[in-house]
């Protein structure tokens, strides 16, 4: 069936009008050598001829409504989970697969909070316009150095996470350090006055049995520590920290 989905609506149409034929003229030598021999070829080529005149449209109609409603179903589900501006996932994906990922483990694993640091003022000087540029940069970069097992989302706003599964506090910070100094360097040269722009990052790590809640909790407390030392910075509970 999955097969049969990838094909076009006219090589679809084209197998289910060959089936339908074979079962017709299989039906059509059955009957009529046992009751009319003598028309037996005449009533094949009327067969044949009815069941593509017919076939055909009502085929490609059917067939082609039903791709069409499977396209749409395929883009709702893709719109359903993803941010749109982004293309990470959105804030209800990201709570379904990491509270997945979370229940397949009692432990392990590390949770990225990351702000653009003084969005607003950004805004309210240079627009929406770049503002939205600001995110959309910064979720491609997001998106380009995260790990395949990792789920990286924007959850709203400014805000975006991500959870690296098994990591510990090393890696963590890391990845962030990584995406702190990448931001830092990168600046939209295409405008006519350049906006730079950093990010805060808060990074908590999973210890047994903590939900996604309490995680990100910490995660966002870490992060307005970042805020609040100055901005531009990496901020996390380091091990035997008090």
């Amino acid at each position: 069936m999955r097969r049969l989905e990838t094909m076009s609506v006219l090589r679809q149409t084209t197998l289910m009008v060959g089936a339908a034929l074979m079962g017709a003229n299989a039906l059509t030598l059955l009957f009529y050598s046992i009751f009319f021999e003598d028309r037996l070829l005449l009533d094949l080529f009327f067969t044949t001829v009815i069941v593509i005149v017919l076939g055909y449209p009502l085929g490609y109609l059917f067939i082609g409504q039903n791709v069409r409603l499977r396209t749409v179903a395929a883009e709702l589900d893709r719109v359903s989970r993803m941010d749109e501006l982004t293309n990470l996932a959105n804030r209800r994906c990201f709570m379904h697969k990491t509270e997945s990922l979370l229940r397949e483990s009692s432990g392990g694993g590390a949770l990225l909070y990351i702000d653009v640091d003084n969005f607003k003022q950004l805004n309210d000087a240079h627009g929406h316009a770049v503002g939205d540029r600001v995110l959309r940069s910064l979720g491609a970069l997001i998106s380009a150095n995260v790990g395949k097992d990792a789920v990286a989302a924007r959850i709203g706003g400014e805000e975006f996470t991500v959870f690296m599964p098994g990591a510990d506090i090393w890696a963590a910070q890391s990845l962030a350090e990584k995406i702190r100094r990448r931001v830092r360097e990168m600046a939209l040269s295409d405008l006519p006055e350049v906006v730079q722009f950093t990010v805060s990052i808060g990074i908590a790590v999973r210890k047994p049995g903590q939900g996604l809640e309490t995680l990100m909790n910490e995660a966002d407390t870490h992060l307005y520590g970042a805020k609040r030392a100055g901005r531009d910075r990496v901020v996390c509970a380091l091990p035997g920290a008090a």
